[in-house]
């Protein structure tokens, strides 16, 4: 039988147990396999239809001069005075990230246009193995279309969307709401028609394949380059022909400067080649004239001491001559944002390291301001820079001719010191001498310009790229996306959090009595026991001995001997809250219950209100009730029993019978007292059936007579807030010994979840 469960006061009623609330939980595991059936099932099918993602990988060396990783070759012709622009691992990173390059990789790929062959349950992209290409120069708006095969060289471009249903000659154009589009055939296709074509919004975030960039670690220049994409091989060529963009930008930077120079060199030999020609004519022509073939030996000897200052003034002419041209190329308003020529034989070190300074500052423009517009700060910036350093180029280039001129007058002084020495000379030879002169500095200059455009055209073969490709682009043939185990784990996870969710906001809104935790949680009267759920209609179910029903019944009466003691007078009076708690059926089974343990039991029903007990049972054989005793003096006590023992031996019903106008008058009259005091002593118990005690208050004029009371509440019916008022009655002792059943309570609220109802089907053979 189940346990005495008597409350103490003191009892701590906040204790919260877990191993009750996973019980609680558990008993709703049928709602707990449906929602894991349901999502897992939603998890599968999306799993089903997601289109899988891969992650495309590649990983590429960048030269980071500040780590000393550069590779770059032309750091060995560093003596010819060409710059070699210098790269940072950042820099390089912010460079491949940029929109400009990427678009230059989606015009080279042409996937500005998307291609799909519609499945059986959802289409997938055919990328290069599409039977057509599509070219739309400029795109007036992004859509979809369907194109198929008419004929041989016709095909049909069909929208629903834009009702637009049109054929078209393949290669011809055809105006469209998507712009004027342009069909190829693609030699390499394998799809076949019908195919679905997706033209893509160019200022659309998307429309630029989304490639990450990230330095391997901060020791070295290592970066890794990583795309998401549904296509493999359409990732490979992505991140492939984006390392290859960027490795062609950064060859053409570095050859900036050298077509540059290139370009000055040949300006300046057309120009000096002339001049020579010049210079050797008058040569020619002076000799023929004054008849001169050679010059004296003794003027050869006075010379010769003077021939090597005349070299050093001949070098310090074309020091000259550079710096002029330099200057000029300056003051070049069509040379404003063009390198200068630095592969072009200047000495002074200051002016070299202004050229270097003013070309390193013209690429970085060029590489970081590609695009911008021209009143962008950060091209502004540069602009002030570049203008700055070009005027201290100016003042140095002043400077250094300054200089050349101070020593050429000083070359010249020394000079014709000895050339004053040989005045016995002729006048022929002093000015033979003078245009030899301007021949050999011609001469001088037409080779050395034409050394320096040889030693520049090698550097442009010499360029090397910036990017070392370590591993070109890859991908796992496993998926990223969707990751199976984490959607399954998260759907069944979901699974069991969603109907947690559900009862606890259920529990929360909840404010009915379910089981018996709710109820000693509130009220520490004794709790005599519960009461199982009755689905058949036999008035008297306790018959069956061997039922659930009829075991709760005798645990109530073994629970209740612990209140009623040895009194020989044992009045029990039962009531509930409100109307159907199931009070009446309660009464006569607990009376049924004594009488089949061998008491002598009375059943008296005085709820006088609303009373079913006549109904339930039929025909009683006592015409007259408890009404009309209360009623009419002259009714006697043995006219209201019936004693015909038609449903037990032991047990005698004193029924209502007739409903009276005026019930609270009745229970409060002295024919109460005189009912009680007359049967007190022919019964071993005598159980009282009242009026709900939150309706009316009939029971406690009964109350004066009942040695105890039942208090009976209905699980999933009597309502929360009331048992507190019940713990009122109880601690304020309105209604003797007061104890509580909990009646109507299913076997899932019973026994919760697991084998304890098994065995209860198994234990009790007798039920139906």
């Amino acid at each position: 039988m189940e346990s005495n469960n008597f409350q103490q006061e003191n009892t701590d009623q906040d204790e919260i147990s877990i191993v009750e609330i996973l019980f609680h939980y558990l008993r709703y595991w049928k709602s707990f396999l449906i929602s894991i059936a349901i999502c897992l099932g939603l998890a599968l099918a999306y799993l089903f239809y997601a289109t899988p993602q891969y992650k495309i990988l590649s990983r590429v060396v960048i030269n980071d001069e500040k780590k000393g990783q550069t590779t770059d070759v032309m750091s060995a012709f560093s003596d010819l005075g060409i710059i070699t622009p210098t790269s940072n691992l950042d820099n390089e990173i912010e460079v491949l990230r940029a929109r400009i390059l990427m678009k230059g990789v989606v015009d080279s790929l042409r996937i500005g246009v998307d291609y799909y062959k519609k499945g059986g349950i959802k289409k997938h992209e055919i990328y290069k193995k599409t039977p057509v290409y599509v070219s739309v120069p400029n795109v007036i708006a992004p859509g979809s279309f369907t194109v198929n095969l008419v004929s041989e060289n016709v095909l049909s471009v069909h929208s629903g969307d834009e009702n637009f249903d049109q054929k078209v000659e393949i290669g011809k154009e055809l105006n469209s709401p998507w712009g004027i589009l342009t069909f190829t055939l693609n030699p390499f296709g394998e799809e076949s028609f019908p195919i679905e074509v997706v033209i893509k919004d160019p200022a659309a975030p998307t429309f630029l394949p989304q490639v990450d960039i990230n330095a391997v670690n901060k020791t070295s220049s290592v970066v890794e380059l990583s795309l998401t994409t549904a296509t493999p091989q359409k990732g490979q060529d992505i991140i492939n022909a984006l390392v290859a963009h960027y490795n062609k930008n950064a060859v053409d930077d570095k050859n900036y400067v050298a077509y540059s120079t290139i370009s000055f060199i040949d300006d300046r030999l057309q120009s000096v080649t002339g001049e020579l020609q010049s210079a050797e004519k008058n040569v020619e022509s002076y000799q023929k004239t004054q008849g001169i073939t050679d010059l004296q030996a003794q003027g050869q000897l006075l010379l010769t001491s003077s021939g090597e200052y005349n070299k050093k003034i001949t070098d310090a002419g074309i020091q000259m001559d550079l710096l002029k041209q330099i200057q000029n190329y300056l003051m070049n308003p069509a040379n404003k944002d063009n390198a200068i020529p630095s592969n072009v034989g200047l000495t002074d070190p200051t002016v070299i390291s202004l050229i270097q300074k003013y070309n390193e500052q013209l690429i970085e423009k060029k590489r970081t301001t590609a695009g911008m517009s021209e009143s962008h700060p950060m091209l502004i910036e540069f602009n002030n820079q570049i203008a700055m350093i070009r005027e201290d180029l100016l003042r140095g280039i002043s400077i250094s001719e300054a200089g050349i001129q101070s020593t050429i007058r000083e070359l010249q002084r020394q000079e014709n010191m000895y050339i004053g020495q040989a005045r016995s000379l002729t006048t022929q030879e002093r000015e033979s001498r003078d245009l030899f002169r301007q021949q050999s500095l011609k001469e001088a200059l037409f080779t050395y310009l034409l050394q320096k455009r040889e030693e520049t055209g090698l550097t442009l073969v010499m360029a090397t790229p910036n990017a070392k490709v370590i591993d070109p682009a890859f991908y796992d043939s496993t998926p990223v996306k969707p990751k199976k185990l984490i959607i399954l784990l998260a759907a069944l996870m979901l699974s069991v959090i969603i109907p947690v969710i559900i009862i606890y906001i259920r529990d929360l809104f909840d404010n009915k009595v379910h089981i018996k935790e709710d109820v000693t949680k509130v009220i520490s009267a004794p709790f005599l026991g519960v009461i199982p759920m009755v689905k058949n209609t036999d008035p008297f179910p306790v018959l069956k001995i061997r039922s659930s029903i009829a075991e709760r019944f005798r645990t109530v009466i073994s629970n209740l001997e612990f209140i009623v003691g040895s009194e020989r007078r044992k009045v029990i009076s039962v009531t509930s809250y409100t109307s159907g708690d199931g009070k009446s059926f309660f009464s006569r089974n607990l009376a049924m219950t004594l009488a089949a343990t061998g008491k002598k039991t009375l059943l008296i029903d005085l709820d006088l209100r609303k009373s079913v007990m006549a109904k339930t049972l039929g025909t009683l054989h006592s015409e007259k009730g408890t009404s009309m005793f209360l009623s009419d003096p002259k009714v006697r006590i043995n006219e209201i029993i019936d004693a015909s023992h038609t449903f037990h031996k032991n047990l005698d019903i004193i029924p209502v019978q007739v409903f009276p106008p005026n019930p609270a008058e009745l229970l409060s009259s002295e024919r109460l007292e005189q009912l009680f005091q007359t049967i007190g002593r022919e019964y071993d118990y005598i159980v009282v059936d009242t009026a709900p005690i939150g309706l009316v208050a009939d029971v406690y004029n009964i109350n004066a007579y009942a040695l105890s009371t039942i208090f009976l509440l209905r699980s999933d019916y009597t309502l929360k807030k009331t048992l507190s008022e019940i713990q009122e009655l109880y601690k304020e002792k309105k209604l003797n010994n007061l104890s509580v059943v909990l009646n109507a309570v299913t076997d899932e609220n019973i026994y919760g979840y697991g084998q304890y109802g098994h065995y209860k089907h198994n234990y009790y053979t007798d039920e139906n």
